[in-house]
């Protein structure tokens, strides 16, 4: 098999945050940021974030430019960061910094957990384990009382191709980081409650000693191709039977990148991968994933569903996905996805906006 650099720009891949390593180690570190006049605060509420649109947001005191001081690129939402209030809190994390506040101290960035902030009624989140599943839920619409729109609340699988890059990584890292501390309250050595350090970045464990850090576990995802140029989708049992996607699954111990492609395309597919093109990765925190994107060079057009993870898979041209996707029969990942990056890719355009996968899950 054979391998190529990756090529692709993909939508949470544009790194602007400088993460501070070695100030955020030191123990009073999140303590001096939070008295900071330009630190600002980004709120998490069970995975979502407040966000507003762009129009209304342009005055807030938030950056939307990258380090470099060009926009990165159009955005359509911001998130809504607000300076600290109160106490510092125990489960705050410390993201980063991305330059200087408007009274030139420096623009730190906090994430600390909000629950029970975003009330609009609907059920929790996914906590499928699946690598890339696509789940996302529909934003909360309010208004303000002068009939502007105010906070919505929406997770990344929406909101984060629709935030500039700066932003957009900063939900990434706030969501994974969020995440992690949820599930890991316990030291995995001796079972004993653990405590927040570093800033936010590492737990101890004050029974054994034994440091602990966020986790992240590798996954590939795989765009098929025939000889044919034709693409291979499928659609995945706890899904709608309209939602098709490309294929992915987390490595195994002691198996490569490539050798975990080949495998998840044969066991879900049914189909014999013979090359194998890496394109990018891309950080997807549902619940830790770091996604690695390829492009896979099927033999031939063999292919059947598994009908366990998959029940259905089918090769499109490019003319018949167009049509599929714009005419709602057939709903794609979201433009935050690596998936729908590696869609694209291969279609060599964009396609339709068509949200019916956020309706279809089930």
């Amino acid at each position: 098999m054979q391998s190529a650099p990756g090529v692709l720009d993909l939508p949470l891949s544009r790194p602007r945050i400088d993460r501070r390593d070695q100030d955020r180690q030191r123990p009073d570190w999140l303590a001096q940021v939070w008295q900071s006049p330009g630190t600002r605060v980004l709120r998490l509420d069970d995975g979502r974030a407040p966000v507003r649109d762009e129009a209304v947001a342009s005055d807030a005191p938030v950056a939307t430019l990258g380090r470099d001081g060009a926009p990165s690129r159009p955005a359509r939402l911001r998130l809504d960061l607000r300076a600290p209030h109160g106490m510092l809190p125990a489960d705050a994390v410390y993201l980063g910094a991305d330059g200087t506040a408007a009274d030139g101290s420096p623009r730190h960035l906090v994430a600390v957990p909000a629950p029970g902030e975003a009330h609009d009624g609907e059920p929790a989140p996914s906590r499928t384990g699946h690598a890339d599943s696509g789940v996302m839920r529909r934003e909360t619409d309010a208004t303000e009382a002068d009939g502007r729109p105010s906070v919505r609340w929406a997770d990344l699988r929406r909101a984060g191709a629709q935030l500039d890059a700066l932003e957009a990584e900063l939900l990434t890292q706030a969501t994974a980081v969020l995440n992690w501390h949820a599930t890991s309250p316990f030291c995995p050595r001796c079972g004993s409650a653990t405590e927040i350090r570093s800033s936010g970045w590492m737990r101890r464990c004050p029974a054994c000693g034994a440091e602990h850090f966020p986790r992240t576990d590798p996954a590939v995802i795989t765009a098929v191709v025939a000889p044919d140029d034709t693409l291979l989708l499928g659609s995945a049992t706890r899904w709608d039977a309209r939602m098709y996607s490309t294929f992915a699954g987390f490595v195994e111990a002691g198996e490569s990148l490539e050798d975990a492609v080949v495998r998840e395309v044969a066991e879900e597919a049914g189909a014999t991968v013979e090359r194998v093109e890496y394109i990018g990765s891309q950080a997807w925190p549902f619940p830790r994933s770091l996604m690695l994107g390829y492009l896979a060079h099927a033999r031939d057009t063999q292919a059947r569903a598994d009908q366990d993870e998959i029940r259905d898979v089918r090769w499109f041209t490019r003319t018949e996905l167009h049509e599929q996707v714009a005419g709602g029969h057939v709903g794609i990942p979201p433009r935050s996805s690596i998936s729908r990056a590696l869609i694209e890719h291969w279609y060599g355009d964009t396609l339709p906006d068509v949200d019916i996968w956020s309706r279809g899950v089930r």
